[in-house]
């Protein structure tokens, strides 16, 4: 016997069973089925593929120097913070300090009494390196403005190459 077929609003019904149109979907041809899966594979693909060249330029916009702190940016951070007790640490034997056109030499040990006793007077609001750069031998100087609670101050540091080492020997804070 087979089944009588009656078209109705909405669907075909089948005996007393009524079938939508999206009835038709759910056993579909093989054909269909494997263009569902492409286009399933395309759009993961798709995905994938936006994902690493997103995550290649936001590494690739990364200065790969800035990774690894050294000397330089030790010395810039402890400018910033007002820290004499950091920046000693990098001071050569013997240092040039220059405050507000008078400049001496002094010992490592002096130059780290004349910097805290500097920084106490001077709390550090902050730092903004303007200019840096290389010179000859592998050394390193550094310009900028720092504003402090005792006014704002050209600052200027040079470190120099010594061995495998760079170490700070002229530092200048010029009153603005």
């Amino acid at each position: 016997m087979k089944p009588s077929m009656i078209k109705t609003e909405g669907g075909v019904q089948r005996g007393s069973i009524l079938l939508s149109p999206d009835a038709y979907t759910i056993g579909q041809a093989p054909a269909e089925k494997a263009g569902q899966h492409w286009t399933r594979f395309m759009y993961v693909l798709a995905i994938l593929l936006l994902g690493g060249i997103v995550t290649m330029f936001s590494l690739s916009a990364r200065p790969l120097k800035g990774q690894v702190a050294g000397p330089f940016e030790d010395v810039v951070s402890a400018i910033k913070q007002g820290d004499a007790g950091n920046l000693s640490r990098y001071l050569d034997n013997t240092v040039e300090i220059n405050i507000a056109g008078r400049s001496t030499s002094y010992s490592k040990a002096q130059a780290e009494i004349i910097l805290k006793d500097f920084f106490s007077k001077n709390q550090v609001k902050s730092f903004e390196l303007l200019h840096q750069g290389e010179a000859g031998g592998g050394s390193r100087y550094g310009i900028g403005n720092m504003v402090t609670g005792g006014g704002s101050f050209r600052t200027s540091f040079f470190l120099q190459k010594k061995g495998s080492s760079l170490v700070l020997n002229e530092l200048r804070f010029e009153s603005k």
